[in-house]
């Protein structure tokens, strides 16, 4: 069971949590890497190399990367260490879906009407900005074989079905006058 928070924050920052999944697919260079993220959260998170490269050689020096020089250029490599806490990280991370959505679930449902209204124009502004988890789906289905991809999406269909019952039911009772 788990008491609260990620595994992750406690064992590697979020930060080399993404360079270890970087490094998972194939090995790559410091700066590589780092514009990669860059790009990842351009305008949401300004990465600096000297936020980067420290986060970088604390991963070398506990053992889950290792340096290589190739071309005169350092390449990192996952080492095996790397690959199980990786893996270790990869399985807790239900627990931490769970938990996140637990922990805004008793949010939503106590916090005061000023932030719920506040919370509503955060929904407004994701909805303007175009924010949608639903487009990060093929990096998700990349690596599943066709059933695996079939069985996934039917199954988000099925959820969305229900939340969009529930968002129609909802809607349905405040336009019959009930939820006043």
């Amino acid at each position: 069971m788990m008491t609260g928070g990620s595994l992750t924050r406690r064992v590697v920052s979020p930060l080399q949590f993404l360079m270890l999944i970087q490094l998972d697919q194939e090995p790559k260079y410091g700066y590589e890497m780092l514009k990669s993220l860059r790009a990842e959260f351009d305008g949401v998170w300004e990465l600096k190399t000297g936020t980067f490269y420290p986060a970088l050689r604390r991963l070398e020096a506990r053992g889950f990367v290792e340096t290589e020089m190739q071309e005169e250029k350092e390449f990192y490599n996952l080492t095996e260490r790397g690959r199980e806490l990786l893996e270790q990280l990869s399985s807790c991370m239900m627990q931490d879906y769970t938990f996140i959505d637990r922990y805004f679930t008793t949010v939503i449902k106590n916090m005061p009407s000023a932030f719920k209204d506040r919370l509503f124009e955060l929904i407004k502004s994701m909805s303007q900005q175009g924010l949608n988890v639903y487009s990060n789906l093929p990096f998700f289905l990349a690596r599943m074989d066709r059933e695996k991809k079939l069985e996934t999406l039917e199954h988000i269909r099925s959820l969305l079905r229900t939340h969009l019952e529930t968002v129609d039911d909802l809607y349905q009772s405040i336009v019959d006058g009930g939820m006043g």
